[in-house]
């Protein structure tokens, strides 16, 4: 939007969160990111002509019929804002939260216990992220445990490191069963998993160890194993989509195959 005004183009963001911004906003914690740089940021968008309209989610309170309609043009950059479910039984639990929800909602401003064990699943930054955040809200321990060695975590090696400096502790190889509990999570059944083999990538292959299967006590559960995106606005019959669920685009114009 910041570029296209600065070449001439008259042009509108369309966020449904109350403030502008987007995952940099709610997804990204404030010792990464502090909120007056945002702000300026955003400020130096709106001083090139960039009209921000907020708490307008398209499919709902404007159709896409309506946008193509108003605009020449439309640019779609919601992102992967969706938590994908571990999959396991209990993760509907009260007590289990999944990452970036839990993100979006402390920088919002909810007021959100995050005391006692906290037991985050997942080796990416949103986990590392979330464990961290974590901490400097009061969490008395906090663990993150990891399918595969430390290695293989696709969260930045730095990311790591300061988390182990802050007192996060690491469990490698190690994959959730179950959340278990009544009214609220208060334990996660474990296996441990060891290494044979290679995967397609290239990887060391995990694979479960019998009968290695542990309990682990928690106040809190964060699984932060991954995001997707969703886009329910726009109609599977008029563009097409990789299998994934994202758009087919041209390599060169990154056009989909609808008009505009």
């Amino acid at each position: 939007a910041y570029y296209l005004a600065r070449l001439g183009y008259d042009t509108t963001v369309y966020e449904a969160q109350p403030v502008a911004g987007g995952v940099l906003v709610f997804g990204i914690p404030e010792y990464r990111l502090p909120k007056e740089v945002l702000a300026r940021e955003i400020g130096t968008i709106k001083q090139v002509g960039v009209n921000i309209i907020t708490d307008v989610e398209v499919g709902k309170d404007i159709t896409f019929d309506e946008l193509r309609e108003k605009h020449d043009s439309i640019y779609i950059s919601t992102g992967a804002q969706l938590s994908r479910k571990v999959g396991i039984q209990g993760e509907s639990l009260p007590g289990v939260y999944h990452g970036f929800d839990l993100l979006a909602d402390v920088n919002l401003g909810k007021d959100i216990d995050l005391s006692g064990t906290i037991a985050v699943i997942g080796g990416g930054s949103t986990a590392f992220d979330a464990a961290r955040v974590a901490i400097r809200k009061g969490a008395t321990e906090v663990h993150i445990f990891y399918r595969r060695t430390m290695e293989d975590m696709p969260a930045d090696e730095s990311e790591i490191k300061e988390a182990v400096e802050e007192g996060v502790i690491i469990h490698e190889l190690v994959r959730p069963l179950e959340f278990i509990g009544d009214d609220h999570v208060k334990q996660v059944k474990f296996m441990r998993m060891e290494l044979s083999g290679f995967d397609s990538d290239g990887r060391k292959n995990p694979v479960d160890i019998a009968g290695s299967e542990f309990l682990f006590d928690v106040d809190l559960v964060i699984p932060a194993v991954s995001q997707y995106s969703d886009l329910p606005f726009v109609r599977r019959d008029e563009v097409e989509a990789t299998p994934m669920g994202t758009f087919k685009v041209d390599p060169d114009t990154r056009m989909t195959s609808m008009k505009g």
